[in-house]
């Protein structure tokens, strides 16, 4: 399984107009294939400011992106809002979004049938989107931004409001995929996800990255330190325990 980096950002910089402080001063980020990176900060951190820019929502005042392969990747993302069409079924959310991408018919059909399977979505298929539990809804967003076979997965908040039958799936499917090459950006405010999925993280704070590189490697604290209990633990420490609106 290759390790290679497919994006990377470097000193991002973003200021919304009208805002004292810039949303990110100055971020490094590098994906690999075939590993997970937690995105990690409280409310307001810049999290959702860097995927934005990462899949070309905004562009940066400041820094660049860099494509290492050459070619920029596939890049789908998986927002934390439902990305589909309520009263389209299951079925017709997949086949509207396989007909925006540049494959011929026969590889949108093959496509959709592999979203249904792998999302284990076939029983749902002609139900519409709106009736369906939430898991099933954040089954259907992870399939419809997997019709295009990304190089690199962004996924934001991907869990919220489902039971944990329906975590534990998603999170494994999460884990296939990374073991299949693909690179992925978990962004979260579940840290037991992170630590089941990721192998890297990085944290946010006022923009700007506070902390970041190998999980295991950090939770063993600073040389001469404790080691941290846990992902959340190192969090707080780095973040402290003020509130954030």
């Amino acid at each position: 399984m290759s390790t290679a980096p497919v994006l990377a950002a470097e000193q991002l910089v973003y200021r919304y107009p009208r805002q004292p402080e810039a949303a990110l001063r100055g971020v490094d980020l590098v994906l690999h294939r075939g590993q997970a990176v937690g995105l990690l900060g409280p409310n307001g951190s810049g999290k959702s400011t860097l995927i934005n820019l990462l899949i070309g929502l905004r562009t940066p005042q400041a820094g660049r992106l860099i494509h290492p392969q050459g070619s920029p990747p596939r890049i789908a993302w998986v927002p934390q809002e439902y990305a589909f069409y309520p009263e389209l079924s299951c079925l017709e959310n997949l086949q509207l979004f396989a007909d925006l991408l540049d494959v011929d018919a026969a590889e949108r059909q093959r496509r959709i049938e592999v979203a249904l399977t792998s999302g284990q979505l076939q029983e749902f298929a002609s139900r519409r989107a709106r009736h369906c539990s939430g898991g099933v809804r954040r089954r259907l967003n992870l399939a419809i931004a997997l019709l295009q076979r990304p190089d690199v997965l962004l996924l934001d908040e991907p869990t919220v409001g489902v039971d944990p039958q329906s975590r534990a799936f998603l999170l494994e499917r999460v884990r296939e995929l990374v073991q299949g090459g693909t690179a992925v950006l978990y962004a979260t405010h579940y840290m037991e996800e992170v630590s089941a999925v990721c192998s890297n993280i990085v944290l946010l704070d006022h923009g700007q990255v506070i902390a970041h590189g190998d999980l295991a490697t950090l939770l063993r604290g600073p040389e001469g330190g404790s080691p941290f209990a846990d992902l959340e633990t190192l969090f707080m420490h780095h973040t402290h325990r003020s509130l954030r609106d």
